[in-house]
């Protein structure tokens, strides 16, 4: 989570410091302003303040995303999950392709990495699912080859040994693949595919 502090100055030019965990609270910590100091009128260095952090904070709070990775988290039991999540997919008309068990690749060959290295982030379970989609192919092999490159899509499921009942389910976002491509169609297939794939994470990860 990123934290950040907003700095202001009341009328009575005294230095007031609130702590501000997440950009919701902007208009709380605002509001908070107001009614200590029984403000009626707003000051022009005030208002520049606050402008100013405002335009910076959300700035800050997107840069410790990635804009390419869409993530979901659910509770539950990592294989009823993942079952879950699979059966969805083929519900919405994508065929599972392939599936790697991730965590145990790596479990099963630590003595290339040695006992005490080839986890030290604590994971638990981490398994990828490639899946495509035939009317999605069709689609776009006959405006642009090259976007072929994008399916199979896949995802990933992982959990963490101090949290093992929250599964994250992350993949990429194909808005982002095609956000600059030229093609006059590239955002609309994008957008498109994306919201299928959304959808079935969605509805899998609630079941």
């Amino acid at each position: 989570m990123v934290r950040g502090w907003i700095v202001v100055y009341g009328l009575n030019r005294e230095l007031k410091v609130f702590h501000s965990p997440q950009p919701s609270l902007w208009a709380r910590l605002f509001n908070n302003l107001l009614e200590e100091t029984h403000m009626k009128a707003i000051p022009i260095r005030m208002v520049a303040v606050f402008t100013i952090l405002a335009a910076l904070f959300p700035l800050t709070v997107r840069a410790a995303e990635n804009p390419a990775f869409w993530k979901h988290q659910v509770k539950g039991e990592f294989a009823t999950v993942l079952a879950n999540l699979k059966a969805s997919l083929e519900a919405k008309q994508f065929l599972i392709t392939g599936e790697e068990n991730l965590a145990k690749g790596l479990e099963n060959n630590k003595q290339i990495f040695g006992e005490d290295k080839w986890n030290t982030i604590g994971f638990k379970d981490a398994t990828s699912v490639h899946f495509c989609s035939l009317v999605f192919n069709q689609e776009v092999f006959n405006l642009n080859m090259d976007w072929s490159i994008l399916c199979p899509f896949k995802l990933s499921a992982y959990t963490m040994k101090n949290k093992p009942g929250v599964v994250n389910i992350i993949t990429v976002r194909p808005t982002y693949l095609l956000a600059k491509d030229p093609h006059p169609k590239a955002k609309e297939i994008g957008r498109k595919i994306e919201n299928r794939i959304i959808e079935a994470l969605r509805e899998g990860g609630a079941q």
